[in-house]
């Protein structure tokens, strides 16, 4: 009968890829139930706390005595925790990380991402690539390597490039680029047009997309790009993001079998396991036009909730649709008989109607409620629709 065996799932971040990869790992310990899993996140921002505080987490985590560590960390990370673990302690990474004793690393193959992403580039017509690492990596050399054998580029020496990029610009979407590194905004602007650029640092597709559109040059149209982010970030990148996706529930079981025989007595692999599969998700970075589909049903309900706020067509246009002004002004008057501007007003009348006949509210706190700026542009407003001024709707609707 098998000994009980602890395993500390342990990661830095939050999000949908980390998720992922848990719930591989869960999916292994499901059939093996001498396994019992746990998950523990450090802080988001370990890596800039006190030693002391450092300390005070990677104890917290030790307390619970795990025998075995299944990670989700960054090298500079990994190696701190690693100090602190006790004589056969196994440890397995789902992030790349050098080679050392009682390590084992389960990662996606770098050589597929990166031939599944030109490949696709290549699909839409371009013959010109590149490969921009964003983040401290200790396989950039590595990486760099073997995009220039997958491409194999008239120029090697000008198609890889390395910036070190505050972590704070990668996670938020709409964060502000500017000013754009300079050696990085002449290697973009150096790059021989149209090219594919290609990154497989986490919020770095969104991040080249914002940096091009601060440069003034063109997506997909000058610069075509092929990042490894997430839904949420992807989606959030004006134009979207087209991304490389690896399978990482299969990563996840992976590492946990793996961090399992470890435990069991089997030494960690000398080289890295690497899973192949990955999904590719084409989006507008990389020509893929969005399509004219407008979402009246959101418009609609958005009207209903936010008209008495004062909002114009273009805030609706901008919280609800991806189309053209001019699209949306025709489907939107075919399926609701008005312009979206009448819709709006209509719902303001209809609130201070309501406000008129059941309240003692002054009009002028009505016109706020209702969303209009001063007590005179909502009279104008009610006598048009109403044809008749706030006061008499009142008095005639005692």
């Amino acid at each position: 009968m098998s000994l009980l065996r602890k395993v500390a799932i342990v990661s830095r971040m939050r999000s949908a890829c980390i998720y992922r990869l848990m719930l591989g790992a869960l999916s292994y310990t499901e059939t093996h139930p001498h396994l019992v899993a746990q998950d523990f996140f450090f802080p988001d921002d370990f890596s800039s706390l006190p030693g002391p505080e450092q300390d005070a987490a990677i104890k917290r985590l030790l307390e619970r005595k795990p025998d075995g560590l299944l990670c989700t960390l960054e090298p500079e990370i990994l190696n701190r925790l690693i100090t602190c673990l006790a004589p056969g302690q196994q440890v397995v990474n789902m992030f790349a990380s050098p080679s050392q004793p009682n390590l084992g690393v389960v990662v996606c193959s770098l050589a597929t991402w990166f031939k599944v992403a030109v490949q696709h580039l290549r699909q839409q017509g371009l013959r010109s690539f590149a490969h921009l690492q964003l983040e401290v990596a200790p396989n950039y050399a590595r990486s760099s390597r073997i995009f220039n054998e997958i491409v194999r580029p008239a120029e090697p020496e000008l198609t890889c490039f390395h910036e070190i990029v505050k972590f704070a610009l990668l996670e938020d979407a709409y964060a502000p680029v500017a000013p754009v590194p300079a050696k990085l905004a002449a290697w973009l602007r150096q790059l021989p047009k149209p090219v594919g650029v290609v990154t497989t640092t986490v919020g770095g597709g969104g991040y080249i997309i914002r940096v091009c559109r601060a440069l003034g040059l063109r997506v997909p149209e000058d610069v075509a790009v092929v990042g490894v982010d997430d839904v949420d970030l992807a989606l959030a990148s004006q134009p979207t993001l087209t991304t490389v996706l690896p399978a990482d529930l299969q990563i996840g079981r992976t590492a946990m079998e793996l961090l399992d025989q470890m435990m069991g007595g089997r030494p960690a692999p000398a080289d890295d396991l690497r899973i192949h599969a990955m999904d590719l998700h084409v989006r507008e970075s990389t020509g893929l036009k969005r399509a004219e589909i407008c979402d009246i049903a959101a418009a609609l309900e958005y009207i209903n909730r936010h008209a008495c706020q004062g909002i114009s067509v273009e805030q609706l246009m901008k919280d609800t649709q991806h189309v053209s002004k001019a699209t949306f002004h025709k489907y939107f008057q075919a399926a609701a008989g008005l312009t979206p501007g009448e819709a709006i007003l209509q719902r303001q009348m209809e609130e201070a109607r309501r406000l008129l006949g059941e309240t003692q509210l002054s009009i002028t706190a009505i016109a706020g409620y209702c969303g209009f700026s001063d007590h005179s542009s909502f009279a104008r407003s009610f006598r048009a629709a109403q044809k008749m001024s706030p006061g008499d709707y009142r008095r005639s609707h005692k």
